[in-house]
């Protein structure tokens, strides 16, 4: 079946915001917030810088449509990279290989969504969206009896990002790549073993008093350490 008028009118539509959003992004990341210009933009996108302003009001707006489209993507990678027949420590490995690859891919986009605070509920509600993928999994281990019941899922996500995200930043500033060896410790750090060790039932579920005992030693590392 061809495609209709109207549909082929929408596609060119969300094709020519695809492009500037492109555009934006490389402009964004080699220029910095203050450092881009619309005119840049356009020129970089072939269009017009009127057409531009179609899409988006502002240049904030503009650098809003670019950070919301990174978390859409990010959150639908996140899930394409989850075996959903896995277990929960299986899947966190998955899931924390994926976020730590993910921002050394796109560091760069990555530091303008730091730049880009969340202005309205639905530029939050991206953000919460993909970290709802750590919630699931760890809610899921919980009903499944491979976490304690009383697992701080809250915390641990903070723990569980905060590091994947610090050591990013590390890893860039020393000129170096992925590192496993990161993904391995933070398992270890949240569920008391390896990946690749026993499963979690067995003994080597840790309890939620370890579980604290631990985020309290990180917290007191990252005072030491002082800010990002």
């Amino acid at each position: 079946m061809s495609a209709t008028p109207r549909n082929t009118s929408r596609e060119r539509i969300e094709a020519r915001e695809s492009t500037i959003l492109d555009a934006a992004e490389g402009i964004f990341s080699r220029s910095g917030f203050d450092g881009a210009k619309i005119s840049d933009i356009a020129r970089a996108a072939s269009v017009a810088e009127g057409t531009v302003y179609l899409y988006y009001k502002n240049k904030r707006d503009l650098l809003a449509g670019v950070v919301g489209r990174f978390w859409s993507q990010l959150t639908q990678g996140a899930e394409d990279a989850i075996d959903p027949q896995a277990d929960a420590a299986q899947q966190l490995e998955q899931l924390a290989r994926y976020h730590l690859q993910s921002i050394l891919d796109q560091f760069e986009v990555v530091s303008l969504t730091y730049r880009a605070r969340p202005q309205q509920e639905q530029d939050l509600d991206q953000v919460r969206e993909y970290v709802r993928v750590f919630d699931r999994i760890m809610q899921r281990g919980v009903d499944r009896g491979e976490l304690p019941t009383d697992t701080p899922i809250g915390q641990l996500r903070d723990v569980f990002f905060g590091t994947l995200e610090f050591s990013a930043r590390t890893l860039k500033l020393r000129g170096q790549a992925y590192d496993h060896s990161i993904v391995s410790n933070l398992l270890l750090l949240m569920l008391g073993r390896r990946h690749g060790d026993a499963g979690t039932n067995g003994g080597n579920n840790p309890s939620n008093r370890d579980l604290m005992q631990r985020l309290e030693s990180i917290q007191e590392q990252l005072e030491k350490r002082g800010a990002w």
